[in-house]
């Protein structure tokens, strides 16, 4: 790219910026906002953004020639204890390379006395901190100063992007609601963006196509004289964003603009293509030091990798032994990106890098074994949904490895040391990705009817004369379930234990817990667990529910109202069965019924059988979720069902003393 820029372009001479027009002053502020008791377009926000402005322009320097700046001013009005965490504020950017930097941070604080005066408290400089993060990343940090209830924050920083080609997306939309979002940009008119407005609200867009003139030395000598452009875009009164139960990422509901750059011209009848097609975006990678270089590099090989793979019969038995080596040989450094910033070679002498890293290492190993392979660009699940028709290199966050073994397709992510081979990554279950290959690019979406979360629960055990339950539960979790407990299990035992087996249960005692088949994903992760609750107890009666350790013990789905869809991802099989003996003395009172509940569509199935004598009661609940997405639309019977369902797996044993005769 830096090429195509120096080619196009030598110097560029001046710049323009614009005033914040229409917004109150930095530093200044009215009484009224200090005196404001809730935000008027939401009574239970925590805090509220009234002001968040960008002002975005090009300048000439830097190893492209031109730096983007972009000037940011935020001003939030502080409502509720839970929003005194936005005085806390973490500016993270990519300081790889140098191409990002933030400096001019200015923060105030403003308060009203008990006389009515505003106090203003200005942020220290001191008191800013820049550090860096790893390799890739640094951040800002500082709070602002004697923030509490009914203070108003404001600060604002300067952001330099060495990288011309990429402008950021602008979000009007946030975690609390914003009184005005004002976004203006000004861009020589060489350059050409395709935009997409992500915005359901009513936005104010205001074009000037006639700016400053500006003034380029070609490389023959000559000037080129140009304008720029202005666009503003504002938006009043955004709402919070969502954040509800089971939804895909937040930004694929967040009102925005999003920008890539299309093409520059400096010669109309000669425009330079950046990425307006996905092919075109396909070549540039490959040409791209830190990506196609990467993969046209050798990885050296280890002995005891070669000799194993030459005895192996079958591609998928090779596939699954180069997966497993580099999982196990390579750790992800937590960074998701597309390009391998220092390299492979280093990445693999390390043992450590970004997961474009580890999969550009995976993809050579996989190739060397005869193994069709192509690097996959997907968004993760907190990233976003993509849209196919923008070819937009920053709908995505990471590469993983497609692999085509016996007609199959296999997503392959080797920095998840927890997903087998066989298995979608969690994290990008669903979604399209784009297969890298100038001779055969083409979208697959990344999906697998047969795979699931499964949890399995069988229960042996008693209750005691003085109304304890107490015994041992075996959990069998396959699919997404082991993924996700094998996870957590590994990196927090102690979380483990409460997550699963304690916190939704009041008064129980976990005294042993034992996990098996860790390191066998072919199998199902295996927890046995020792176990004693007591029951409740009324009177001459005593109650018990059956729903042990499945994880359904409290309803998610509770709200009114639902903003966006239901996306669970995977489809879902639970089974709980056991046997439980009856003490001496006491007698069924209350049995549950036997019962099947089917959602009008079919896509959740709920059974219980229960049978009992006077000794012991035997029961098996099942519960199948045949679908993974429902719209918001469908959220009134969805939530109607689950209040029924949930009703229903909770319905207690009743035990009643036998009466003396």
């Amino acid at each position: 790219m830096r090429k195509l820029i120096t080619a196009a372009v030598l110097l560029i001479i001046s710049n323009v910026t614009f005033a914040q027009k229409g917004l109150p002053e930095f530093g200044k502020i009215g009484k009224e906002d200090l005196q404001m008791k809730e935000c008027d377009i939401d009574k239970d926000a925590v805090a509220y953004k009234l002001i968040d402005y960008g002002d975005v322009y090009y300048m000439g320097g830097g190893p492209n020639l031109f730096t983007i700046v972009t000037e940011k001013r935020i001003r939030i009005k502080i409502l509720k204890d839970k929003g005194l965490e936005y005085s806390n504020v973490k500016l993270r950017y990519f300081s790889g390379n140098n191409y990002h930097d933030i400096t001019n941070v200015t923060g105030v604080t403003y308060n009203i006395d008990d006389a009515g005066n505003v106090v203003t408290t200005k942020l220290d400089k001191s008191a800013i901190f820049k550090k860096s993060i790893d390799k890739e990343f640094s951040e800002v940090a500082f709070t602002l100063p004697n923030v509490k209830i009914g203070s108003v924050i404001e600060f604002k920083y300067k952001e330099t992007n060495q990288n011309f080609e990429h402008l950021d997306d602008w979000n009007f939309q946030d975690y609390i609601p914003t009184r005005i979002s004002k976004y203006q940009i000004t861009i020589p008119a060489i350059f050409r963006f395709v935009t997409q407005e992500l915005v359901f609200q009513q936005l104010d867009k205001k074009k000037d196509d006639y700016g400053s003139m500006q003034s380029l030395r070609l490389p023959d000598g000559r000037i080129f004289n140009y304008n720029t452009y202005n666009v503003v875009y504002t938006l009043k009164d955004v709402p919070s964003l969502p954040d509800e139960p089971f939804m895909s990422s937040p930004k694929d509901y967040a009102e925005r603009i999003v920008f890539q750059l299309s093409q520059i011209v400096v010669d109309e009848t000669n425009p330079m293509d950046v990425h307006n097609t996905w092919p075109k975006l396909v070549h540039d990678l490959m040409g791209y030091d830190d990506f196609g270089e990467q993969l046209r590099k050798n990885v050296k090989h280890t002995g005891s990798l070669d000799d194993s793979i030459k005895i192996m019969k079958g591609d998928y038995n090779k596939m699954t032994f180069i997966y497993d080596y580099v999982q196990r040989n390579m750790t992800w450094d937590g960074i998701d990106g597309i390009f391998s910033f220092e390299g492979i070679k280093s990445a693999w002498d390390k043992k450590s890098g970004n997961d474009a890293d580890i999969n550009f290492i995976l993809i050579h190993l996989l190739r060397d074994a005869g193994i069709t392979v192509y690097p996959l660009l997907v968004s993760t699940r907190d990233h976003g949904a993509v849209n196919t028709l923008f070819p937009f290199m920053e709908q995505f966050n990471a590469v993983m490895a497609l692999a085509i073994v016996n007609g199959q397709n296999y997503v392959l992510n080797a920095a998840d040391k927890y997903n087998p081979a066989d298995l979608v990554p969690l994290n990008v279950l669903n979604n399209e990705a784009y297969i890298v290959d100038e001779q055969n690019g083409q979208w697959v979406v990344l999906n697998d009817d047969k795979a699931k979360f499964e949890n399995i629960v069988s229960i042996n055990s008693e209750i005691s004369t003085d109304g304890i339950l107490s015994g041992n539960a075996t959990v069998y979790s396959t699919g997404y379930n082991r993924n996700l407990r094998l996870k957590e299990w590994v990196e927090d035992k102690k979380d483990f234990k409460e997550n699963y087996f304690t916190k939704a249960f009041t008064g129980i005692k976990v005294n042993d817990l034992e996990v098996a088949n860790e390191n066998v994903d072919t199998l199902p992760l295996e927890q046995k667990v020792t176990f004693s609750i007591p029951l409740n107890v009324s009177g001459d009666y005593e109650h018990f529910s059956l729903n042990l350790f499945q994880g359904l013990e409290k309803n998610p789905f509770i709200a009114d109202k639902r903003v966006t869809d239901i996306d669970f991802g995977y489809k879902q099989d639970y089974q709980i069965v056991g046997t439980i003996f009856l003490p001496d003395g006491y007698q069924l009172d209350e049995l549950p019924k036997n019962i099947q509940m089917i959602m009008p569509d079919t896509s959740i199935v709920l059974q219980r059988i229960i049978q009992a004598d006077t000794v012991s009661l035997q029961f098996r609940i099942t519960i199948k979720f045949n679908k993974t997405f429902y719209t918001a639309n469908d959220y009134p019977y969805f939530k109607e069902f689950y209040k029924k369902l949930f009703e229903t797996l909770n319905e207690e044993v009743v035990l009643k003393k036998k009466t003396t005769p």
